[in-house]
């Protein structure tokens, strides 16, 4: 048997074995994911799966791969998340918008500020109301389906470094917690949206989709002469390597992050920031710069969103294959209450708000945004051309016109990353009350300046 034991020290050479395990997971998941009708239909993604792989591989259930290989693996997200963040805002171009797109973009904005003070807010009073004198869990707890749902298993990684350190949230347990979120909110997203989009169709609110979603006819291999390019090149070969040129941007995005948390260190005697939201702020710097100069096109989005993709891949499998079983078996109880009730919630959003705020094709606007918000974005864009297959209306180009005022912040940016702290120092109560309070408050804005005149929820 191969010695997997002997594997257990923190050379580069062991790193570059770690991912080598990590994809060969993947490879193993998505040839499953390929064959395997079931998770077609249901859009099972083969990150999530791999990472299941792993979790029954790992030291609490086969014990094939062992637990100091395991904690290695499980230390992957909090670099690939750097990555991921550092290309959030790489090669992003202006884009002109119309009246009404511009409107539903300010209103979709304020959807989701509201629903992310909403899972905190409700969370954390449900902690403090009843999971805390029950249970006995510590007020943390109700900041973990904002990084769960809204953030996605990247935030969800990215974070479980702050959990375990002892002089920052001192909470080992939501390390594992916050990937078990995420990939409850990821089933969600998937299965509840395609409820959701089964009934908008009954209910005529979709304005495009006439007959029932399926996922059978999904095209999943492209074969040769029915493929697009999934990059292109902006420079010539001859000077350098135009995906190692990005590479590189993104490496120097990760410095300037870098010296912020440094400087900030140094100013305020403050040592305890995340890495991967100020690589996000030192990729929009650099993108800020370039598209005012006369490298403008330099950068190619599609490329940035290829490594991102790549290192988010690996991520989820990582952060899924780590995952402490016994951790969430203590915590299944609390974990199923607050996943109804915030279930609920983001019903809530999706088929009362949001006919009541967006002017123009208010379920597929809504629908996009709850799969963004309880899984990822992919999730979200997923739903969305499920319920307009052509992609004939405007919600994807209105829900990314709000990311630059979104992604930064909310849903796995700066202020996800301060809610945990916000909580730990004002209590589960006072933090449930005033997130609430400011997600009821942002509804109340909506309602006295973009309400609808006339609610009409049949689209066709």
């Amino acid at each position: 048997m191969f010695p997997l034991e002997k594997i257990t020290g923190g050379t580069l050479n062991n790193l570059l074995f770690y991912i080598s395990i990590v994809g060969l997971l993947l490879v193993v998941a998505s040839l499953i994911r390929l064959k395997v009708r079931f998770l077609r239909k249901a859009f099972i993604p083969a990150s999530l799966l791999g990472g299941l792989i792993g979790l029954a591989l790992g030291p609490h259930a086969l014990k094939i791969i062992p637990a100091t290989m395991m904690t290695s693996i499980g230390s992957l997200p909090g670099t690939m998340i750097t990555i991921v963040f550092s290309c959030m805002l790489l090669g992003v171009k202006k884009e002109e918008t119309g009246a009404h797109a511009l409107h539903d973009s300010v209103t979709g904005l304020l959807w989701l500020w509201s629903n992310s003070f909403m899972q905190v807010g409700a969370t954390s009073l449900l902690c403090a109301v009843a999971l805390i004198p029950i249970f006995n869990i510590n007020p943390l707890f109700g900041s973990l389906f904002e990084i769960g749902f809204a953030g996605g298993h990247g935030t969800a990684g990215g974070m479980a470094s702050l959990f375990e350190d002892p002089t920052l949230l001192n909470w080992s347990d939501g390390a594992s917690l916050a990937p078990t979120v995420a990939t409850i909110g990821l089933l969600v997203g998937i299965f509840g949206g395609m409820v959701a989009i089964n009934y908008g169709v009954r209910k005529r609110y979709t304005k495009i989709l006439a007959e029932p979603a399926q996922g059978n006819d999904v095209l999943e291999i492209y074969p040769e002469g029915n493929r697009s390019a999934s990059s292109n090149m902006t420079v010539s070969q001859d000077v350098v390597e135009p995906f190692a040129l990005h590479l590189g941007v993104i490496g120097i995005a990760v410095i300037i992050g870098r010296l912020i948390v440094w400087g900030v260190g140094i100013v305020f005697k403050y040592k305890g920031l995340p890495l991967f939201p100020f690589a996000m702020i030192g990729g929009w710097m650099i993108n800020f710069v370039i598209q005012h100069s006369s490298l403008r096109d330099l950068f190619d989005r599609a490329t940035f969103q290829r490594i991102q993709g790549m290192a988010l891949e690996i991520l989820i499998v990582a952060a899924m294959a780590s995952i402490k079983i016994p951790v969430v078996v203590e915590y299944w109880m609390p974990l199923l209450i607050a996943t109804v009730i915030i279930t609920v919630f983001m019903y809530f959003w999706l088929f009362w708000l949001s006919p009541r705020v967006f002017s123009h094709c208010w379920f597929e606007q809504g629908i996009i945004r709850f799969g963004a918000f309880t899984g990822v974005a992919a999730v979200g864009y997923m739903l969305l051309r499920t319920s307009d297959p052509k992609m004939e209306t405007d919600a994807g180009t209105i829900y990314a016109l709000g990311c630059p005022l979104m992604s930064p912040f909310i849903g796995g940016g700066l202020v996800t990353t301060m809610y945990p702290y916000f909580i730990k120092n004002f209590g589960a109560l006072a933090a449930g009350l005033t997130l609430c309070t400011a997600s009821i408050a942002l509804i109340v804005v909506m309602r006295l300046f973009f309400w609808n005149r006339t609610i009409q929820k049949q689209q066709r």
